[in-house]
């Protein structure tokens, strides 16, 4: 079954669920954004049961984790998105694979008035329940340090009113900024504990302190490269876990000669249904195969697809109120290659004029790398 909540779910995923009668909770978001598709609605007792009787359950945003932590609050499932939903019990818990690696957990009030001097710079400092990169920086400096803490003082009722305490938390932490390239992983644990990788994506940043989450894309040559030394990761990191029947959306950072891990996300893929980005360049669907149990067949699917980068581009509104009506959705199509899909978004707490899907062939590299120092103003209407 599956949990639908803001701020988005996508076209794509809501026909597959009413083409394959996937039992969905029946909650205000997804009666009102079904879009005419005739999902299979259950009440939330049914759902409970369903759980116990071993259904297993998926959601498209951690909005959902509300929902399971009311209805299912002594579950293993708790358990299991407790240890990845908080970052700092998450760092505590694999630190012995990583004993060299600095973390610490503050409260902002440790940020405004605690003694910084032995902070071993550069470091990450985000929420220690976060999404979506809110409260994310990256500090090289006491200086960095001073400005994002008048930031967060400036944001974090907005944070608060757009986010429950299950998205965005109260309590901070400081890590070690981790250099190398940043990939992303939508994968599931299985029945045993396996993992399962459905995808890999990386990163595309403008600079070594740009910590958006503006660009992610994929590629034949991306998952044949890491498939095998990220599966070992996931063998790795799970003798701490421990953790059975699970999505999940990992990021990590490959240095020169390790993985480490940046944060597991649970109970779901690349958030706001941007897991789509699977289908659109190998067919594969995640949500089916998390909840039926599939396994790509990599080979095959990567021996057709060589040579192409598919990309999932974040439209973003640069942190300004502007209406998404300004916004000429057309012009997309004269600047990248291949658009496989623009996806409008409405919800103005995403801060976003719309997800964009392309397909660009290898050489071609420029026009992502446009859009990725680009505020779209040259978009707007007048």
């Amino acid at each position: 079954m599956i949990i639908l909540e803001k701020p988005y779910v996508s076209d794509f995923l809501l026909e597959y669920l009413a083409a394959n009668k996937v039992p969905v909770l029946k909650n205000e978001y997804a009666v009102s954004n079904s879009r005419g598709n005739a999902l299979h609605f259950i009440e939330s007792h049914e759902a409970v049961e369903r759980y116990h009787d071993g259904e297993r359950i998926y959601t498209v945003s951690e909005n959902a984790l509300d929902w399971i932590y009311v209805n299912l609050p002594a579950s293993e499932l708790v358990r299991k998105i407790g240890i990845l939903k908080d970052k700092a019990l998450f760092r505590k818990t694999v630190s012995s694979l990583y004993p060299n690696l600095f973390f610490k957990e503050v409260t902002l009030d440790e940020l405004r008035n605690g003694d910084h001097t032995h902070i071993p710079y550069p470091v990450i400092l985000k929420p220690s329940v976060g999404f979506f990169s809110v409260g994310v920086y990256a500090l090289f400096n006491e200086e960095d340090l001073k400005n994002a803490v008048l930031d967060i003082e400036k944001n974090i009722q907005k944070w608060a009113a757009d986010f429950p305490e299950t998205v965005i938390g109260s309590t901070f932490l400081l890590e070690q900024y981790i250099r190398g390239t940043e990939y992303a992983i939508d994968a599931y644990y299985d029945t045993e504990g396996k993992p399962v990788i459905l995808n890999i994506f990386t990163h595309r940043f403008a600079s070594e302190s740009d910590v958006r989450d503006r660009i992610y894309y994929t590629s034949a040559e991306i998952i044949g490269q890491y498939l095998e030394p990220f599966t070992r990761f996931l063998e790795r990191i799970n003798t701490q876990l421990n953790i059975t029947d699970f999505p999940m959306h990992i990021e990590v950072r490959v240095t020169e000669d390790d993985v480490i891990p940046i944060e597991f996300n649970p109970l779901r893929f690349a958030g706001s249904c941007s897991t789509d980005i699977a289908y659109y360049a190998y067919g594969i669907n995640t949500v089916d195969c998390y909840l039926n149990q599939i396994k790509p067949d990599f080979a095959e699917i990567l021996a057709r697809k060589s040579g192409k980068i598919y990309s999932m581009i974040l439209v973003d509104k640069s942190g300004k109120e502007i209406d998404s009506g300004r916004f000429d959705y057309s012009r997309l199509y004269d600047e990248f290659e291949h658009v496989l899909d623009i996806r409008k978004i409405e919800a103005p707490e995403m801060g976003l004029f719309a997800f964009l899907f392309t397909e660009t062939n290898v050489g071609n590299e420029q026009e992502l790398d446009r859009a990725l120092v680009s505020d779209f103003s040259e978009y707007l209407l007048e």
